[in-house]
């Protein structure tokens, strides 16, 4: 099987080193920037092409990963050159997009695809290394054996999802990856605003962060949750509420809302006290 990607960035380059180290052969890559797609060509031993005609005439699959606005775009482009797509294979990246974005792909006879690394790419080299142990989340009308065989062979596990559960499978990823980050750093900015440097800040919070995730992958959220709400502390909690003044409403309401959903996860198995419940729910309304 020789596989083909449009787009060079750091998913498209992340992994398809990850499969050329399993041994997958590549055909190259098709990028915007000339630059980034002769980087992810020398990384993985394949060429770099200049038009998509050849690359989906060198390849037998395709990963789009682009980004999410311009993968219709890219499905159309091929569609247009009126050429048979039989016996290939289209797949691509995104977590938020079924395979419908390349239904036209389909009409010419090529398999579709929507394949999502749930794994977050921040840096190409250590995403090829977490790749291996990351979970895909795919998706396609026809049969998915041709992914479901690339990923056995890669070792990775993987989600089968239908078109319409896309949205809520993504908005889970953006939850636990992109909302954790905004997260971290509002505690971050919280220590800065006493003087200490975001950097040592991290490092400071660093072993608390990482006890916190390991305590929620071993037992589950509502056993591994600590803190004031769940011990039901409402005073530690009106303490919290008067740092905030009126020059940082966004700060207030945004510690009330995370507040909200702490005192519901606490509710579930820790805390059960009424009145504790009812005074806490006021102050974080």
């Amino acid at each position: 099987m020789r596989i083909g990607f449009i787009g060079a960035g750091r998913v498209g380059t992340a992994f398809g080193i990850y499969l050329k180290n399993r041994g997958f052969q590549l055909s190259g890559y098709l990028s915007r920037s000339l630059h980034s797609a002769k980087t992810a060509a020398e990384l993985t031993d394949s060429q770099v092409y200049s038009n998509d005609v050849s690359l989906v005439k060198d390849s037998d699959l395709l990963f789009i990963t682009c980004n999410d606005d311009q993968i219709e775009s890219v499905a159309r482009n091929i569609f247009s050159t009126g050429n048979s797509l039989k016996n290939r294979s289209f797949a691509h990246m995104s977590g938020a997009l079924s395979s419908a974005s390349l239904v036209c792909l389909q009409e010419m006879g090529a398999y579709i695809y929507s394949v999502h690394p749930m794994q977050s790419f921040a840096d190409v080299t250590k995403s090829v290394e977490d790749l291996s142990n990351t979970t895909f989340g795919i998706e396609g009308p026809q049969q998915l054996e041709k992914i479901v065989s690339l990923l056995k062979k890669t070792g990775n596990n993987h989600l089968v999802l239908s078109p319409d559960q896309k949205t809520e499978y993504h908005i889970a990823s953006c939850v636990v990856s992109n909302y954790l980050t905004a997260l971290l750093s509002f505690g971050f900015n919280m220590m800065q605003s006493i003087g200490i440097t975001q950097s040592t800040a991290i490092s400071a919070l660093a072993p608390m962060i990482n006890g916190t995730i390991r305590n929620i992958i071993r037992t589950g959220p509502e056993k591994a949750l600590t803190g004031p709400i769940a011990r039901g502390d409402v005073e530690t909690i009106i303490k919290h509420l008067q740092v905030f003044n009126a020059a940082r409403t966004d700060e207030s309401d945004t510690y009330k809302l995370l507040g909200r959903l702490t005192l519901a996860l606490a509710q579930k198995e820790i805390l059960k006290e009424k009145n504790k419940i009812e005074m806490l729910t006021k102050l974080l309304t």
